[in-house]
C-alpha cells in the first residue's frame, strides 16, 4: 500500500474496539428486538452466530453482551431471543436476512442492501435468471424454485417444495442447495414464518425484488467502486483491523479487487495502512481512530 505514514496498534486495542462495536460488553447488550434492529442498522451487516475464521459482528454476541459459545439447551434465554428476533425482524421487512456472505445466515440493513445488490450478477429484471441458467451459472433446481415463486407468489417452504417439484426426503438436500444458491445470488428472501408443515414452523420466501420494489433503482445509482468502498468502510469501522486475505474470504472478491479497493481508501485517508500489530508482521488496514500513525521509515513497508 502507499506510504501515507504507517501505524501500529496493540492486540488489546483491537479487541477493545471490537468489544464496543460488537456490543460484547454487559452494558451494551441488547434487550429488545428494537435494540437489535438499531444494532443491525449501526453495524450494517452481521452474522447471526460467530463463524470460525471470519471476523464480523454477530447478533448472538450482542444479545449476550460477551463472547459466548452457542448453547445446546433450548430453554436458554439469549438463544430464545436470537431465534425470535431473527424471525421477527425479517417478517416486518425492516432488515434483509438470509444466507449471503460465506453462505452463512446474516442480517443486512436496508441502507446497505443496495450496495450488495450492486455487486451481484443481477441486472434488475425479474427474468435475469434465464441468462444465468443458459450460461450454466444457475442450477436446474434453483431455476425451478425461482420460477415457482415468480408464478405463485410468496409461499412457505412446504408448498414451495411441491410447486418446484422437489418434495420428498430424497429431494431435501437439492431443495436446500437451491434455496441457498438463490439467497447468495440475491434473488429470493425470507419474508415470514408459517406453520404449514408437520413441525408447524417453516420459512416463507419471495422474490427479493418484490419484497423491496425500490431496490433496483437504488442499486442502479451505485457503481461497483462505490459499493466496495461503502462496504469496506463499514466493515473496518466494525472490526477495526483487517487484512486482504480476510476480506477476500468474507466478501468473495478476488485478491486484486480487495487490494485495489483497500489501496484507494488508504490513498484517500479514509483507512490507515498498518505496519504491525505489536510484533506480528503483515500488511493490514485499520479504521483511523484505532491506531496512531507514525512517519514511514526508509525501507519499511506499511
Amino acid at each position: 500500500m502507499s506510504k501515507h505514514g504507517v501505524a501500529t496498534c496493540s492486540v488489546e486495542a483491537v479487541e477493545a474496539w471490537r468489544d464496543g462495536r460488537y456490543r460484547r460488553r454487559p452494558d451494551l447488550r441488547l434487550h429488545s428486538s428494537e435494540q437489535a434492529l438499531a444494532f443491525i442498522n449501526d453495524v450494517g451487516f452481521c452474522f447471526l452466530f460467530p463463524e470460525s475464521g471470519i471476523e464480523i459482528p454477530t447478533l448472538w454476541e450482542a444479545i449476550c453482551g460477551e463472547r459466548r459459545s452457542v448453547p445446546v439447551e433450548h430453554d436458554d434465554r439469549a438463544l430464545g431471543d436470537a431465534w425470535d428476533w431473527k424471525d421477527e425482524l425479517p417478517s416486518r421487512g425492516v432488515v434483509y436476512y438470509g444466507k449471503l456472505l460465506r453462505k452463512k445466515p446474516m442480517f443486512v440493513s436496508l441502507e446497505l442492501l443496495p450496495h450488495f445488490y450492486a455487486l451481484s450478477d443481477n441486472y434488475g429484471d425479474l427474468e435475469d435468471y434465464l441468462l444465468e441458467y443458459q450460461e450454466g451459472r444457475l442450477s436446474e433446481e434453483a431455476r425451478r424454485v425461482y420460477e415457482a415463486l415468480l408464478e405463485h407468489g410468496p409461499m412457505p417452504t412446504s408448498h414451495l417444495r411441491r410447486k418446484s417439484g422437489l418434495a420428498g426426503k430424497g429431494n431435501a438436500a437439492r431443495f436446500d442447495r437451491a434455496i441457498a444458491e438463490l439467497q447468495v445470488g440475491l434473488k429470493i428472501v425470507k419474508t415470514g414464518i408459517s406453520d404449514a408443515n408437520a413441525w408447524k414452523y417453516c420459512y416463507v420466501y419471495d422474490v427479493l425484488m418484490r419484497r423491496w420494489p425500490d431496490l433496483v433503482t437504488r442499486a442502479g445509482a451505485i457503481s461497483s467502486v462505490e459499493a466496495q468502498r461503502t462496504l469496506l468502510l463499514r466493515h473496518l469501522r466494525n472490526v477495526g483491523l483487517a487484512d486482504v486475505g480476510g476480506l477476500t474470504r468474507l466478501f468473495g472478491w478476488s485478491g486484486d479487487t480487495a487490494s485495489e479497493a483497500c489501496e484507494r481508501l488508504v490513498r484517500s485517508g479514509e483507512l490507515q495502512a498498518v505496519a504491525a500489530v505489536e510484533d506480528e508482521p503483515g500488511e493490514r488496514i485499520a479504521w483511523p481512530d484505532l491506531c496512531c500513525a507514525v512517519p514511514a521509515k526508509a525501507g519499511r513497508k506499511p
